[in-house]
């Protein structure tokens, strides 16, 4: 399958090229197990899933505001002691009081770029996690399960040679790179096939089976001119 790499960003397109992957994979929208996307967005994986699906979905579900980016962020990812952030290590970290901390999640104030970096280092998330459109973050999220169901697809079409993907393949599925490993050990421990026998090679091993085939005295007559021919300069 050629399949045309979809333009940075353009969510459409990425949605139209993973949808054609899925056939060739045997796999289907539920297989790509979306709590991936959805915790590198912070857009809820039933959107995702609606999405991808042509179904509408509402202009607040698809982007969601600075608050409840922030407020995602806190109910999904956890100290390094394995408890949830509280929001006096939010302040403590980044130098802010609790007022402000407290403030933010609330919404009633906003966050600037240099408070907006610093919550996204703390929090460990892409660069534009609170800021970037839901369109252009879904773009980028889906991007490495597009490059993957790419790969799936051509590991099950025995074109490795030929496998040329852009920056690499970047597997945030569990069940994308369980599929990748065993179509790509199929492919590696297949046997090459073996050559093709020269036809005249060929041609002659049938002479010489029809030359055994014959009764003894018939052999020996045909032996016998084949040595004459033989020795014909």
């Amino acid at each position: 399958m050629n399949a045309v790499d979809p333009p940075q960003d353009d969510l459409a397109a990425l949605i139209t090229a993973i949808n054609g992957l899925l056939p060739c994979t045997a796999m289907t929208h539920e297989d790509l197990e979306l709590d991936s996307v959805a915790r590198r967005t912070g857009i809820p994986e039933d959107v995702v899933l609606a999405l991808l699906r042509g179904e509408p979905v509402p202009d607040d579900a698809l982007n969601p505001g600075f608050t409840d980016r922030l407020a995602f962020l806190l109910d999904t990812r956890r100290a390094p002691d394995g408890k949830p952030y509280r929001q006096v290590d939010i302040a403590d970290a980044l130098g802010l009081s609790r007022g402000m901390v407290s403030a933010l999640l609330s919404g009633n104030r906003e966050a600037g770029r240099a408070v907006t970096a610093s919550l996204e280092e703390f929090f460990d998330v892409d660069p534009g996690f609170l800021s970037t459109s839901g369109r252009r973050a879904l773009a980028r999220a889906l991007r490495p399960v597009y490059a993957s169901l790419l790969t799936l697809s051509t590991l099950r079409g025995e074109r490795v040679s030929g496998l040329a993907l852009r920056g690499g393949v970047d597997v945030a599925d569990i069940r994308l790179a369980d599929q990748l490993r065993e179509a790509l050990a199929a492919v590696l421990t297949r046997p090459p096939p073996e050559p093709e026998a020269d036809p005249h090679e060929r041609e002659l091993r049938e002479i010489a089976d029809q030359v055994r085939a014959l009764a003894p005295p018939s052999r020996t007559r045909l032996m016998g001119k084949i040595r004459g021919l033989l020795r014909q300069p």
